[in-house]
């Protein structure tokens, strides 16, 4: 290889510049600081990244209990709709319609001594009637299932009065008599 050659000289001459450009940028660095990234080690935004983690553990926690009460929930439904559950439910329902019915009959129907005739009332019968002509109270009492429902058919007050006592709870009801005409 020759010295003079001027491709050599301008690839050493370049060489050069870039060693010397490179040093120079050594010189001029700066110090390395080391910070820490987490802040529970470096204490800036300690409290954030504190709030941070709680509410994931809260949110996973509350999906957590969501899915247990939904999967309960949905236990539940399938429980209550087996063919023996649809069943239940709906000889029930006949049942309580069933006392429904018969109730209705012993508070509003003759029995009691009153009868309808153009939509108007007709004095009580002979029967329920005491010796000196005045209407007897008509009164009952059903049972089902731990709840007993009293009537009693005060005449003389035009009223009658339900109390239905059962294990989750008690009301008493109080309707006017005549106002079931139709």
């Amino acid at each position: 290889m020759r010295n003079n050659d001027p491709v050599t000289l301008v690839l050493m001459l370049m060489t050069i510049a870039v060693a010397l450009w490179a040093y120079t940028q050594i010189v001029h660095a700066d110090q390395l600081n080391h910070r820490y990234k987490n802040p529970s080690f470096s204490g800036i935004g300690t409290s954030a990244h504190y709030l941070t983690i709680e509410n994931q553990e809260r949110t996973r926690s509350d999906a957590i209990r969501e899915k247990r009460v939904s999967d309960e929930d949905k236990r539940q439904a399938a429980l209550r709709n087996t063919n023996y559950a649809k069943f239940m439910k709906n000889l029930e329902s006949r049942i309580y319609a069933r006392f429904s019915k018969e109730m209705e009959e012993a508070l509003f129907g003759e029995a009691c001594g009153t009868t309808y005739s153009g939509g108007q009332t007709v004095a009580p019968t002979a029967e329920v009637s005491d010796g000196g002509g005045a209407a007897e109270d008509c009164s009952g009492t059903m049972e089902f299932n731990g709840t007993t429902v009293t009537f009693l058919k005060d005449i003389s007050a035009d009223q009658v009065i339900l109390t239905i006592d059962g294990p989750d709870g008690n009301s008493t009801i109080t309707l006017p008599l005549n106002d079931f005409q139709f």
